[in-house]
């Protein structure tokens, strides 16, 4: 330990400048240095030390899933835009103005040139946004720990269409996602094994596609349909329980529903999925609902 002209120390006061070596590890700017006088205290401490930094990583590693969860709220995402050179802020932000949607937007909260610095982190934790670099300088250990503690997620990139791509991916994730109906197969009901009130086990043989154990079933009898939203309860090939059965392929299906079913019916499977759109999706799609109407 030395004072400001390079003379060893043993003791510092309080309030007194110091010049520390021997660290195994560059502390942060903010970390706090206790002394204490027994090895086993020394031990027990740094155990604890390093449990509260486990749980801070951990914390850590979920800002950005915070982030996404905040902006979902809201439908806003907004960042804090730094650059290298005024040019390149200029492009990036008419990069950014071209991304519009009816259902979410982005709003650039501050823009500057030069490195990312304290106050854009704080101004990105105050708004709930993020702070987003083009070859922006960000190695401050000062701001990289505020960065940090603020749970701010900060962005540093090298090439412009990486960073336009990724916000736009992160934009179209805050989009709501469009339920559609995915086309399973069918299957032909061949033999009724068991009935019971509201419950029946059926042998099958699938005639196009696949059948799941997770599929809704449409059951259709002749030309008409007498049920959209059968339950389908199990799904087994011989006497083992299976996770799908292919075309050509026989099974034993357990039903639960109120219609009574009879050889010769068709069984439709098929399942909902959700399906997250591309930015500028659900205006197209509007446009051309209404162009379909008016012709």
């Amino acid at each position: 330990m030395f004072d400001s002209t390079g003379k060893r120390m043993n003791v510092a006061p309080p309030s007194t400048p110091v010049r520390i070596a021997g660290l195994e590890k560059t502390p942060y700017s903010g970390d706090i240095f206790q002394v204490l006088n027994e090895e086993k205290a020394v031990r027990q401490k740094t155990k604890e030390i390093q449990l509260i930094s486990e749980k801070e990583k951990i914390k850590g590693a979920s800002t950005f899933n915070q982030l996404v969860t905040t902006v979902q709220s809201s439908k806003v995402l907004k960042l804090v835009l730094k650059a290298d050179a005024k040019g390149s802020l200029e492009a990036i932000k008419g990069a950014l103005a071209k991304i519009k949607d009816e259902e979410v937007a982005l709003k650039i909260i501050h823009s500057g040139v030069g490195a990312i610095t304290e106050s854009d982190v704080m101004m990105a934790s105050a708004s709930q946004g993020f702070v987003v670099g083009f070859h922006a300088d960000f190695d401050s250990p000062h701001v990289k720990n505020t960065a940090y503690n603020e749970r701010v997620e900060v962005r540093n990139y090298k090439i412009i269409y990486e960073l336009i791509d990724d916000v736009k991916k992160l934009l179209g994730g805050l989009l709501e996602p469009e339920v559609v109906v995915v086309e399973l197969g069918k299957a032909e009901v061949l033999q009724i094994f068991w009935t019971k009130k509201k419950e029946m086990i059926v042998g099958c043989k699938v005639t196009s596609g696949k059948i799941t154990k997770d599929a809704k079933l449409r059951i259709i009898r002749g030309s008409e349909k007498l049920a959209d939203d059968a339950k389908l309860a199990s799904l087994q090939r011989g006497e083992n329980a299976v996770n799908e059965v292919v075309d050509g392929e026989e099974c034993g299906i357990k039903y639960a529903g109120n219609i009574k079913l009879q050889a010769g019916d068709i069984l439709e499977a098929y399942r909902f999925d959700k399906v997250h759109r591309g930015l500028g999706e659900v205006k197209e799609e509007k446009e051309a609902k209404k162009e379909g109407e008016g012709k």
